[in-house]
């Protein structure tokens, strides 16, 4: 059974990759999965941004009930 994370988790997993670079899964359902690249560039008491490398928008604000729910999935970006 997967480990049910918290708001205070998803929190702390992003203030952890705050300024790096990661890899973002966005399921916005049905089958509608993107994928981004980019960068945490703020993060707020409730929200936190994330500026993409290699897309058309520049950004996107995310809260952090979206980490709980699974609708974002982020990872920090290895280049291998």
């Amino acid at each position: 059974m997967k480990k049910a994370i918290t708001v205070n988790d998803a929190r702390d997993l992003v203030n952890s990759l705050l300024g790096r670079s990661v890899d973002v899964k966005l399921n916005r359902g049905r089958n509608k999965i993107k994928r981004y690249k980019g960068v945490i560039s703020e993060a707020h008491a409730n929200v936190f941004v994330i500026k993409l490398t290699d897309d058309i928008f520049d950004r996107i604000s995310c809260s952090y009930t979206d980490v709980v729910c699974g609708e974002i999935a982020l990872r920090e970006h290895t280049s291998a």
